[in-house]
């Protein structure tokens, strides 16, 4: 990819996310690349894994419905811990 592509991108969505409050960035945030990597992780694996004559969409559903469960759990146990670490460590305070 070009790189004036690549940092024209990124200034959009920084612009896009300054529009919001902090409050809601990081759900936000979140809310966009969770599914993208719940879907495109198992996909990448099926690929390099799958049989010659295997088909893809049932081994990737298999892999989705075995991934997917555990990763939500382990993000409800850490995405909290994860917000509070950035809201009150990494991140200044909001001048109101």
């Amino acid at each position: 990819m070009n790189p004036s592509v690549s940092q024209s991108k990124s200034g959009i969505r920084e612009s896009i996310m300054k529009k919001f409050s902090r409050k809601f960035q990081y759900p936000l945030m979140v809310s966009l690349v969770l599914p993208t990597m719940l879907l495109s992780m198992p996909a990448i694996m099926v690929a390099k894994t799958l049989p010659e004559n295997g088909v893809f969409f049932d081994a990737w559903l298999n892999a989705v419905s075995q991934m997917v469960p555990s990763a939500l759990l382990i993000l409800a146990l850490v995405a909290p811990a994860a917000r509070l670490f950035v809201t009150k460590v990494l991140l200044e305070p909001e001048v109101k």
